[in-house]
């Protein structure tokens, strides 16, 4: 019985500190991904009260891409609920804009769903 009961409390303390490594974990991420989005909107405010609109604009076009081959190459990007979401807003942009899809990222492109 007391072999039982040292196996349990020693399973309990296990999970106990798995949960914790992977809530820290979490935690991580999400305290990066919500300083990245404040830089980026820091960085965005900057530039439009600088009157440098048309920068911004073609820095963020200019990203487009990088962002499609990131997505397309990475498994885990890939496979996030947004993904699809994400690519045919680019592939929208692109169509809505009537601006010709760069080569590189065509082929990701066409193979996203269309909306109906």
């Amino acid at each position: 019985m007391k072999k039982f009961a040292l196996t349990f409390i020693g399973g309990l303390l296990v999970g106990a500190v798995a949960t914790f490594i992977v809530l820290g974990q979490i935690t991580f991420q999400y305290r990066d991904y919500f300083m990245n989005a404040a830089r980026e909107q820091v960085f965005i405010a900057s530039e439009l009260r600088a009157k440098r609109e048309r920068e911004l604009q073609n820095r963020v076009e200019a990203n487009l891409p990088e962002i499609v081959l990131t997505i397309h190459n990475d498994k885990q990007l890939r496979k996030a609920a947004d993904a699809p979401f994400v690519l045919r807003q680019i592939k929208d942009f692109y169509e809505l804009n009537s601006l010709p899809v760069p080569s590189e990222i065509s082929g990701i492109l066409n193979e996203v769903p269309r909306n109906h």
